[in-house]
C-alpha cells in the first residue's frame, strides 16, 4: 500500500495541485477564506450527497480529493463550473469548493481519500485505519 506524502506549501492559495496517487489524479486545493465561507454555509438539505465541509476537509484551508468524476470517471476541471469548485465538461457535473456535487448527472461527491496531517505543513494521504 503506497502512501503519498505532500508538503502543502507547494500548493499556493487559490490554486490546486494535481498529483497522481494510486493511478488516479489527486487534487489538493488551497482554499481562500471566501471559498471556505461559501462551503461552510451550504444548505445541506439541498445536496444530493449531503456532507458538511468539516467532514470533507480535516484542515479547512485544504481540500484533498480524487479528481475522478463520480458519473463516468472523467477528470473534472478545477476552479470551474457554476460553484467555481470543479466542473466535468464531459456531461456537465458541477461541484462546489468542498467537491460536493451541486448539479449534473454525477450521483456522489468527489471522493475524499483517507489522510492525516502530521504537521501543519505535512499531510500523509492513504493512511490506513
Amino acid at each position: 500500500r503506497r502512501r503519498f506524502h505532500s508538503s502543502k506549501a507547494v500548493v499556493s492559495t487559490q490554486s490546486t495541485g494535481v498529483f497522481m496517487w494510486r493511478g488516479k489524479p489527486l487534487f489538493i486545493r488551497h482554499r481562500t477564506s471566501e471559498e471556505i465561507t461559501a462551503a461552510q454555509g451550504c444548505d445541506l438539505a439541498a445536496l444530493r450527497d449531503p456532507q458538511t465541509d468539516s467532514e470533507r476537509c480535516l484542515n479547512e484551508k485544504y481540500l484533498i480529493c480524487l479528481g475522478v468524476c463520480t458519473h463516468l470517471g472523467c477528470v473534472p476541471i478545477a476552479h470551474a463550473g457554476s460553484w467555481k469548485g470543479y466542473y466535468c465538461p464531459c456531461h456537465g457535473s458541477h461541484y462546489d469548493t468542498s467537491a460536493r456535487i451541486m448539479k449534473g448527472p454525477a450521483p456522489l461527491n468527489l471522493e475524499i481519500p483517507k489522510h492525516e496531517y502530521l504537521t501543519d505543513s505535512l499531510v500523509v494521504i492513504g493512511k490506513e485505519d
